[in-house]
């Protein structure tokens, strides 16, 4: 486990633009995703406060949370495409876009591929996505009933980005991605912001079912938008929360980082938490999540598992991503909660990113 003490004293300056929220308002099926409270027998046998989870395996009708920055960046992109101001109505946008001929692409390992996929289809233009060899004929075919072109590259995800990027170079089309490198931050930027609809609601939530809000979130690491999102928020609240962060141990690209102090590529494996299964941080996230995040881990596959076996036997249906924050948790636990001072009455969320195996598993 790495523990970065002084993250406790990190501040965000970050300030959610209230325009995100009215925007996701208007998208189809739009609600907030429910935030649960773990049996009281499970807290008590922790003995701390409430633990709560993130339940984001309906979101806007797919599977993960992934959505909700693809929408918006993918929004602002097709707007700034067509010259239209960041305002305009779904549909103006799409009756823009008839004549335009406009193209997104991008790279995934499954529900980002899908989500994207899903937005362009509704703002009118094609998308393009490219994924790793392993995927899943199911979950291609997921991504292409979503009107998206599937392309599948001799590879890991990374080299999907890479790929993605090419294509996107070479034909003057747009590149929507949920990571990022130098040169390539305003869309990705787009994508984080996309996420604090999520961190809105957890603030809200909490107040209303335990009168405060968390003291640490739990949350699954890839490329590490997502923890962007986390510490850009919940940093910047008083108090502010620890963060503490869980990958996989087999892609671990975050942990290595911040062990050796430097953005550092890792070598993938193939793993049940295939939507965490990232080589290399996103460059826009490094700076957060090496001021901000308290402590890391990485899990197993069985790990993974088996708290996503929990999870189900309390009702709550996670897959593994997901439940990689439950089985984060434990070996905290099991190591030592003092290590990053979770006191008695600590009020816990975890986030549970994605839906359970036969919806989300093969679409991570």
């Amino acid at each position: 486990m790495y523990i970065n003490p002084s993250a406790r004293e990190w501040k965000s300056d970050y300030l959610i633009d209230p325009a995100i929220l009215d925007f996701h308002k208007t998208l189809p099926d739009y609600g907030q995703t429910p935030l649960v409270c773990l049996p009281q027998t499970f807290s008590e046998g922790l003995e701390v406060g409430p633990v709560l989870i993130k339940d984001e395996s309906h979101r806007f009708g797919l599977p993960a949370y992934k959505i909700l920055g693809a929408s918006w960046a993918c929004y602002k992109t097709v707007c700034q495409g067509l010259d239209l101001p960041a305002t305009v109505r779904l549909e103006e946008v799409r009756k823009a876009a008839e004549t335009s001929n406009l193209h997104i692409y991008t790279a995934t390992d499954g529900n980002w591929g899908r989500s994207v996929a899903r937005m362009a289809k509704m703002l009118g233009v094609i998308a393009h996505v490219y994924v790793p060899k392993v995927m899943l004929e199911t979950t291609r075919q997921k991504i292409r009933l979503e009107g998206g072109t599937v392309v599948v590259v001799e590879g890991e995800y990374d080299q999907a980005v890479k790929e993605a990027e090419q294509e996107a170079i070479e034909t003057n089309g747009l590149l929507v991605e949920d990571t990022s490198w130098p040169g390539y931050h305003e869309i990705p930027q787009w994508v984080v912001d996309g996420y604090s609809t999520m961190m809105t609601e957890i603030s809200e939530q909490a107040q209303e079912l335990v009168g405060r809000g968390p003291d640490l979130i739990v949350c699954p690491v890839g490329a590490g938008s997502l923890a962007q999102a986390v510490l850009a928020h919940f940093k910047s609240t008083q108090p502010s929360a620890a963060v503490l962060t869980v990958e996989s141990d087999k892609a671990a690209c975050l942990q290595t980082s911040l062990e050796s102090g430097k953005m550092t590529i890792v070598s993938t494996e193939d793993t049940i938490m295939c939507g965490m299964n990232c080589g290399t941080v996103s460059d826009l996230a490094w700076p957060y999540l090496r001021d901000g995040v308290d402590a890391s881990v990485t899990v197993t596959d069985e790990e993974a598992g088996a708290a996503e076996d929990a999870l189900h036997d309390m009702g709550i249906h996670i897959g593994p991503c997901g439940a990689s924050t439950l089985a984060a948790l434990l070996k905290v636990f099991k190591q030592g909660k003092g290590q990053i001072k979770i006191t008695d009455n600590c009020v816990i969320v975890l986030l549970g990113t994605e839906g359970p195996r036969g919806s989300a598993f093969d679409t991570a």
